[in-house]
């Protein structure tokens, strides 16, 4: 089976140039060809059980099943996380908000010196964003929330695997009680994807992801929004940051009503794709 077999297999259910993408990452990742090995005919040259195995997997591509459900993982911050049925699969904007918790984390002040900065992440899915953070930030205290008891077990897995200390809770984010011991950094990435939207999306996310993790009901886009900031103001230490990511239709709406509520400091930020994704705010001043 060449190379260009492969694409046009996929291309039934993408376009050209990303079945061509889609067709070398599954080969390289499989197999550990590289491009210049794929184009010379590699794949000519596979066992007949490889062969198989690499038929197969381009059929559940065919049948709409998403490249990284074949593969059993996601990149995310250079490093593979676990993903299945239960989980969101990390998308490379949400990057931004590992990077972005970083650099806030290691510029604060509001911590004693002796002090674990402490992070918590509302709606963890995979855990790629907890676990990232924990990665990065060594002694931090990072905690991650989710209702869904199959997700929360996939995120465990997947800081077992890459060694990482975060404490998952099983935990309502539309409930959430004041927290005990503040917060450093609360960080979320929530259902934002109005119902109304789904017509537009295709059926390799509809028939394979959470809609849990992705719908919220069109007269009510920013509700995950306004019940996790108003945690955040009474659950952030003085100076603490929330970070949001956002559907880019409702960025600037979730900043605005992060100042309504008191927040400082709001910003809308642009992914990586140039569109309003994230939004960020520091506890009022006390």
């Amino acid at each position: 089976m060449t190379y260009s077999e492969i694409w046009h297999r996929i291309a039934t259910s993408y376009e050209d140039g990303e079945a061509r993408a889609i067709a070398r990452i599954l080969i390289e990742e499989l197999f550990g060809l590289s491009y210049t090995d794929i184009v010379c005919g590699a794949t000519d040259q596979l066992s007949a059980d490889d062969t198989l195995r690499l038929d197969t997997a381009v059929r559940r591509i065919e049948q709409g099943e998403p490249l990284q459900h074949v593969l059993g993982y996601a990149d995310f911050c250079g490093n593979h996380f676990g993903v299945n049925a239960s989980v969101l699969i990390p998308r490379p904007e949400t990057e931004w908000l590992v990077d972005e918790g970083e650099r806030l984390m290691n510029g604060a002040s509001n911590a004693a010196p002796s002090a674990p900065k402490r992070i918590l992440d509302i709606g963890t899915g995979s855990g790629c964003i907890a676990i990232s953070l924990k990665l990065r930030l060594g002694e931090a205290y990072v905690e991650a929330w989710d209702i869904s008891e199959e997700a929360l077990r996939t995120a465990e897995s997947n800081a077992k695997a890459l060694k990482a200390e975060v404490a998952f809770c099983k935990r309502d984010a539309l409930r959430a009680e004041e927290s005990v011991a503040p917060w450093d950094l609360i960080v979320s990435n929530p259902p934002y994807i109005c119902d109304s939207e789904r017509a537009d999306m295709d059926d390799n996310v509809l028939l394979h992801e959470p809609h849990t993790a992705l719908f919220v009901p069109d007269d009510d886009p920013l509700r995950f929004y306004r019940a996790i900031a108003r945690y955040a103001l009474y659950s952030l230490s003085n100076g603490g940051s929330l970070l949001f990511e956002c559907n880019t239709r409702y960025a600037e709406a979730t900043g605005e009503m992060m100042r309504e509520m008191g927040f400082e400091d709001v910003t809308v930020n642009d992914d990586c794709f140039g569109l309003p994704r994230f939004v960020k705010g520091s506890s009022p001043s006390q």
